[in-house]
């Protein structure tokens, strides 16, 4: 819970050319001093790895995950493979993953945080200044088999004496893992971890804006009008509010100007609290129907639900086709929260886009479109085949004719005649066709030939 008060990395992967340190600050009334008090917090990247990134935070918060996993916070060295890291954080099983954990591990490692009056100390209830890195000691194997051995080499961490107090003083809260690891915008991330922490003790806050996104968020100072903050948190607010986690509120309700103050309300979704959510060895049941088809897209099984409760099953399934078919095109429409689009197309009931066409439609379309293709190839091969057997068969006729000898071709030419039809006798002794006699009765012999092939399969043997 300390290291959700307050950002413990950038909310980028891009760190700003030659920022070496970053700086927070607010107040809070301390109940043990009778006052308010100035909290700081410093992060301070060492010259080889710079400065921790979103995708750093997401490996300190697997890092905590497999730490409960392994042995309950009772210890703290913590064994593991980087394979199961890669596995909890949704990665590609490939070498870059395993080179990202590598980074990730050296730089958690190397990077100085000063807590000034702003480290929480569970045992004593009161804000301390300590200053640490948050490992202590980092050892990478390559978690690959080699020499013929079956086991996999492990990697290990010793977590710092500081944080590892406050883990074992029982400064924690429960939070949906696999739910962290699906959200798609770090500031979502960073917003969810801090207000399940002010959730705990009441439902609903007002918080000064610029204070919200510039020391709890971590959003960067060059955002300074309440107009451009709210625009930048807005994706993240959606995303949250598709998943379940906050309650939806109109942007004037979001967003409270009054003169030049603005504030941002925050209030939880009226469910029952999360559970921690870890991977295991046993297989997790699929949800049931429509609910599996929405949580697959991104949508929490809470909210999938009451989706079903309010809409009909067909209206359910015309949304997800369309949002498939945004998905597949890469509209613009779902960049920002594609969850939170699917959701609220449902619920306010989104027109289909121009240009859309249902899967059914779709198919059968392709199904015409693959029918037309198969006849027309098999057309062209008909027609391919027949070709051929024509030239094939002009050949045989060609070299059967040249092999003849007079006498055996006068012979074929009679019985040609004898087993032509009237009309084709008639033509030959035409006596105004005579200058074309023997054209004609060179292609009756070569009709005759085939009509010998095609019934034969093969032409009569020439007399002696």
């Amino acid at each position: 819970m300390n290291f959700a008060e307050f950002p413990i990395a950038l909310l980028t992967d891009r760190v700003p050319k030659g920022q070496k340190l970053i700086k927070f600050e607010d107040q809070v009334y301390d109940e043990k001093r009778k006052k308010l008090i100035t909290r700081h917090r410093i992060i301070e990247g060492s010259e080889e790895y710079g400065l921790p990134t979103a995708t750093d935070d997401l490996v300190i918060l697997a890092l905590i995950q497999l730490t409960k996993l392994k042995g309950g916070f009772t210890k703290r060295e913590v064994e593991f493979t980087r394979l199961e890291l890669i596995k909890m954080l949704g990665w590609a099983d490939e070498g870059r993953s395993f080179d990202r954990i590598k980074l990730s591990l050296l730089r958690i490692k190397a990077v100085n945080y000063v807590y000034d009056n702003a480290w929480w100390d569970p045992r004593q209830k009161t804000w301390t200044t300590r200053a640490f890195n948050i490992i202590d000691n980092v050892e990478i194997n390559d978690s690959r088999t080699s020499f013929g051995q079956t086991g996999l080499f492990t990697s290990r961490i010793v977590w710092n004496e500081v944080v590892f107090d406050s883990f074992q003083a029982g400064f924690l809260r429960d939070i949906d893992f696999q739910l962290c690891m699906r959200l798609e915008h770090p500031t979502a991330l960073r917003i969810y971890r801090f207000l399940g922490k002010r959730f705990y003790v009441k439902a609903e806050w007002l918080f000064d804006l610029k204070e919200f996104a510039h020391e709890h968020v971590g959003l960067g100072r060059i955002y300074e009008g309440g107009t451009q903050i709210a625009r930048k948190l807005k994706p993240a607010i959606a995303e949250l509010e598709a998943v379940g986690f906050l309650e939806p509120l109109s942007e004037k309700d979001r967003f409270i100007k009054k003169g030049r103050i603005w504030s941002i309300r925050l209030v939880q979704k009226n469910h029952a609290p999360s559970t921690l959510l870890l991977p295991t060895a046993e297989p997790v049941a699929e949800p049931p129907g429509l609910i599996a088809v929405l949580t697959s897209r991104g949508i929490t099984a809470k909210t999938a639900a009451e989706l079903m409760r309010h809409h009909s099953a067909d209206t359910i399934q015309a949304k997800v086709e369309v949002f498939d078919w945004l998905k597949e095109k890469k509209d613009r429409r779902i960049a920002k929260s594609p969850a939170g689009y699917l959701v609220k197309s449902i619920r306010d009931d989104y027109a289909a886009p121009e240009g859309f066409t249902p899967r059914a439609e779709r198919e059968r379309l392709a199904e015409l479109a693959r029918q037309q293709r198969a006849a027309e190839a098999s057309q062209a091969r008909k027609k391919q085949e027949e070709a051929k057997r024509e030239r094939e068969e002009t050949e045989q006729i060609a070299a059967y004719r040249k092999s003849l000898t007079a006498e055996q071709l006068a012979t074929l030419e009679a019985d040609a005649l004898a087993k032509a039809s009237d009309e084709e006798r008639q033509g030959i002794n035409d006596q105004s066709l005579a200058r074309f006699r023997s054209t004609m009765l060179y292609r009756l012999v070569d009709d005759h030939i085939r009509r010998l092939l095609r019934t034969n399969g093969t032409l009569p043997p020439l007399a002696q």
